[in-house]
């Protein structure tokens, strides 16, 4: 039987999107209202044995997150480059 935990759901997806070729940035919006961007594959490290991921931000900071608490992912939408106007 497969499993169907939301937390493990919600972890594989995450997996796919930071695998995906070409990579599209996302955000993650937890349980308390906060957002985490993840502009590259290389900003998010995901735990499955723990649950848990890491996002780390350019300013050096970094945060770790329990799953459970990951409500949303949103894709940001990348703006056109100049040579797509042309």
């Amino acid at each position: 039987m497969p499993n169907i935990d939301p937390v493990t759901v919600m972890l594989a997806d995450i997996t796919q999107r930071l695998q995906a070729r070409p990579f599209q940035p996302f955000v993650l919006r937890l349980s308390d209202g906060t957002r985490h961007a993840v502009p590259t594959a290389d900003h998010c490290t995901v735990s499955r044995l723990s649950r848990r991921l890491t996002v780390d931000h350019d300013d050096g900071s970094f945060v770790a997150i329990n799953a459970l608490h990951v409500t949303q992912l949103e894709q940001i939408r990348r703006k056109p480059s100049r040579a797509a106007k042309t």
